[in-house]
């Protein structure tokens, strides 16, 4: 048996993948589509499939389920990293536990232990303090607009971003949440 590697299928003319471009209602976003049903959910669950993998998107049901958060919130007062007012893995003097998140936010969770680290610098961890005092989640972001209708799994509003129904308190790297400059 002769075993292929992927660097090997690329060579092979045969190997075609297809390349997803759908409307777009502006620049930066998608449109909506008015379609429903299982076809629709195959395409949207690989799109909510490809912003678990590249932009750490989480549900109940897609992506790390540590790094959802029930409240939607997603601020550094719930996340598993945080003491006090410091993070165990940011270099950062001090965080914000109302309203500051990075990409990292995880459940809090008594069986999931922490190291002491202090060593991802914060631009690296997208670390920013949301200008709404609250956090971030997919109910607050400018992105997310109300599904036309919800899928079978109940999530009512749609991304955007990546062209998917979400959960409001789903979240994901790329939430629109306006920032306070510091």
């Amino acid at each position: 048996m002769v075993t292929v590697f992927p660097e090997e299928m690329l060579n092979k003319s045969s190997l075609e993948r297809k390349v997803l471009s759908p409307p777009k209602k502006d620049e930066e976003l998608f449109l909506q589509s008015k379609e429903t049903g299982a076809a629709r959910e195959v395409i949207e669950g690989h799109n909510r499939q490809r912003f678990a993998n590249h932009f750490n998107y989480a549900d109940p049901y897609c992506g790390n389920p540590k790094t959802y958060d029930h409240q939607g919130n997603y601020n550094c007062g719930r996340c598993n990293q945080a003491v006090g007012d410091k993070c165990l893995l940011l270099k950062i003097a001090k965080i914000d536990r109302k309203a500051g998140s990075c990409e990292d936010w995880e459940v809090i969770d008594a069986g999931d232990t922490e190291m002491t680290l202090y060593n991802k610098h914060p631009e690296t961890a997208s670390y920013g303090i949301a200008k709404n005092g609250k956090g971030f989640g997919c109910h607050r972001c400018p992105y997310a607009s109300k599904a036309y209708s919800p899928d079978s799994l109940g999530r009512t509003l749609y991304c955007g971003k990546g062209d998917f129904r979400v959960f409001p308190n789903a979240c994901c790297l790329a939430n629109g949440a306006e920032l306070i400059n510091e």
